[in-house]
């Protein structure tokens, strides 16, 4: 490897670490506007910038939040395993970063021409780059169960215990979720996965049933109301963190938002195109400066959209009891997941067998996809047990 693509692998490096702290920062405080438009209230509206009398409608919070939770002491409980009790929120943290390693921004052309192109991805040429991100988001969640034991603590403890159980419930989804994607692309590569979209349409669109089950999946394995038990206020105070202050706080913290993003980011380029734009990004491999930031204004405008949606949802949805929790992943998403991938595995023989092609079969692909999830979601409705209706009922009735 060359003196430059060193130093262009370490200057990418530096913006996306610089780029995720500053939008996990700035994300607390959508989510807090978010809460408070809501709940019909103002919100952060006073911090502004420091030792200034401007206000900037409450954009000095993050950093005001930042500052407070540094500035707090530090401690250790003295029951505490301290090596495991410091080593957790650095695993944490290093998983949350890890991750966004393979995300695709797009390409550009060298200034030089006829050169390689410079993509826009820290770790370009991953051919498996789903694989790597799932088993870096995995790696994430020792960290919460490591905190979790490691505090001595009996509501960290079952912060931790819940969150290994609804990872395992909720990983066999998201994977099959996702295996529809990977049959239709017929890559890992996320870089194949758009342009595969490019060409037969997002896959939202094509692939609804597992679209539907992914994004429930992704709301769960990212700890998202209401999928947040393993830090249910109510119960576990604070789950497996409730043990941390100061800076391995902050470190915690902020990994949650990291996954929050990852999971926007898996959404929009598994389903809802990546950087694809019908008649705006165009679908060549090589684009100019300007194509190449168009490509990441359209990515990042989508993933923050999701981003709104799953904050909206955290807003308006009650969390669900555990055992609600646990039912809704191995009893319905789990079944809905292996119906979807049967039927993407089924419709893509039948193109191989038959090579069909022309906007036709897509179109008749995509039909086939929605009535499979409205005979999915019919049956699930149908053979809903009674207790999984939560309306309150009269006496007897």
């Amino acid at each position: 490897m060359s003196n430059a693509q060193v130093l262009e692998i370490l200057v990418k490096t530096a913006i996306l670490l610089g780029g995720m702290a500053t939008a996990g920062a700035y994300l607390v405080l959508l989510e807090r506007k978010m809460a408070a438009w809501t709940q019909d209230r103002l919100g952060p509206n006073r911090v502004g910038i420091p030792f200034s009398r401007l206000r900037l409608f409450g954009l000095g919070q993050p950093l005001a939040d930042g500052a407070k939770i540094v500035l707090k002491e530090d401690f250790t409980p003295r029951q505490a395993d301290r090596t495991l009790f410091s080593l957790a929120p650095a695993i944490f943290l290093t998983a949350g970063f890890a991750a966004f390693a393979v995300i695709p921004f797009g390409s550009v052309l060298p200034s030089v021409s006829g050169g390689d192109p410079i993509r826009l991805v820290v770790a370009p040429g991953m051919n498996v780059g789903v694989i790597y991100l799932f088993a870096v988001s995995s790696i994430a969640v020792y960290g919460v169960i490591l905190g979790g034991w490691a505090s001595n603590s009996k509501y960290s403890f079952l912060g931790g215990l819940r969150s290994s159980a609804q990872l395992i419930a909720y990983e066999l989804p998201l994977g099959l979720g996702l295996l529809g994607v990977v049959a239709i692309a017929g890559s890992l590569d996320f870089d194949e996965i758009i342009a595969a979209q490019t060409r037969a349409g997002w896959f939202g669109l094509t692939q609804p049933l597992g679209f539907l089950v992914f994004v429930i999946a992704a709301f769960a394995e990212a700890a998202r109301l209401p999928f947040d038990l393993p830090e249910c206020e109510q119960e576990l105070v604070g789950g497996y963190h409730t043990e941390y202050s100061g800076m391995r706080l902050l470190m915690f913290l902020m990994t949650e938002f990291l996954h929050l993003i990852t999971a926007a980011m898996l959404i929009v380029i598994l389903y809802l195109g990546g950087w694809h734009l019908p008649g705006l990004t165009g679908v060549s491999e090589e684009v100019g400066w300007f194509g190449a930031l168009l490509r990441v204004f359209v990515l990042t405008s989508k993933v923050l959209m999701v981003i709104l949606f799953f904050m909206l949802v955290r807003w308006t949805w009650p969390r669900f009891r555990y055992d609600q929790l646990m039912a809704l992943g191995w009893k319905v998403l789990l079944p809905l997941g292996l119906v979807n991938f049967v039927a993407v595995a089924v419709l893509d023989q039948i193109q191989t067998t038959w090579d069909l092609r022309g906007g036709w079969w897509g179109a008749a692909f995509a039909a086939v996809s929605w009535l499979v999830l409205a005979c999915s979601l019919l049956a699930v409705a149908v053979c809903a047990p009674r207790e999984a209706d939560n309306r309150p009922r009269v006496a007897g009735v």
